[in-house]
């Protein structure tokens, strides 16, 4: 019989308050749907700031820091579900692995807030609600439809970061295969100093060239990509230890401390300090469904 303890960890939760609901958290290999029930919330995954309200359905990708708290201290309420990065990719065959990439370097490069005029919002409202009701009611076999509805969102989400249905989507999919090297690269070295020379290198194009590919298919520059990548390497840092702002700025490859306050609070609207102190505000209620 075929081990399922992956699908226990499946957590289907609410969360509700006037302050904030779910305070900075990081998922190492987790993928998360967040369902905006009631109020108005300000949503933070990484270095994106969403403004959301009542309807909105939000995807947090793995290795990313969110956190979710209410506007203007009014009360506000979001349904949360997570679940191990495993789960989907049981279904996925191994020619399916270039998919894969795509959706992981999107869905973390540009998050989302899908609203009910999204083309995908009815397949991830539907099955969100209904597995909230079967999570909630625990029928016979309720676990196959909860699973079931995983498979449905994650389709969905392929589908909307994956396409390449025409030319612009195809090109797009085409170069971010290409800049893999480059972004893998970056991710296991951005704590180190990069050159723009030395990732063009890579790939075997010009700097020029480069940098104007890197733009059209990532959205930002490479710097901007970079300092990105060490900023939500600080926001982990920030949470999660206690590690003086010098070296912080150094682990994650800030020059200085000065020059990564500035960067930091250009990326996210305030201080790290600031940020640090997000994890010790007081939550609202929050109860397992």
């Amino acid at each position: 019989m075929r081990d399922d303890k992956d699908f226990f960890r499946v957590q289907i939760y609410t969360a509700s308050g006037d302050g904030m609901l779910i305070p900075p958290k990081y998922n190492e290999d987790g993928m998360e749907f967040l369902d905006i029930r009631e109020g108005k919330l300000s949503v933070r995954i990484g270095t994106e700031l969403f403004s959301c309200s009542a309807g909105d359905i939000l995807y947090i990708p793995p290795r990313t820091v969110f956190y979710v708290a209410s506007e203007d201290g009014e009360r506000a309420t979001v349904r949360g579900m997570l679940f191990p990065a495993s789960l989907p990719e049981e279904g996925m065959y191994s020619f399916d692995s270039e998919i894969l990439y795509m959706f992981y370097v999107q869905s973390r490069n540009h998050c989302v807030s899908f609203g009910k005029g999204h083309p995908i919002y009815p397949a991830l409202e539907r099955a969100l609600t209904d597995s909230y009701d079967e999570n909630l009611a625990k029928d016979v076999c309720y676990r196959l439809p909860i699973r079931a509805n995983i498979y449905l969102m994650m389709t969905a989400l392929l589908r909307f970061y994956c396409s390449n249905k025409n030319e612009s989507d195809r090109l797009v999919y085409h170069n971010v295969l290409r800049l893999r090297p480059v972004i893998e690269y970056i991710t296991e070295h951005s704590r180190e100093k990069l050159y723009i020379e030395q990732l063009a290198g890579m790939i075997s194009v010009s700097p020029d060239y480069f940098t104007k590919m890197f733009k059209d298919t990532m959205g930002k520059t490479p710097v901007d990509y970079i300092n990105g990548e060490r900023v939500n390497a600080a926001l982990y840092r920030l949470v999660y230890t206690k590690d003086a702002m010098q070296k912080i700025a150094d682990d994650v490859g800030f020059c200085n401390v000065n020059y990564f306050h500035r960067i930091f609070k250009s990326y996210i609207g305030m201080s790290p300090l600031a940020y640090r102190k997000l994890g010790d505000a007081e939550c609202g209620t929050a109860k397992q469904e």
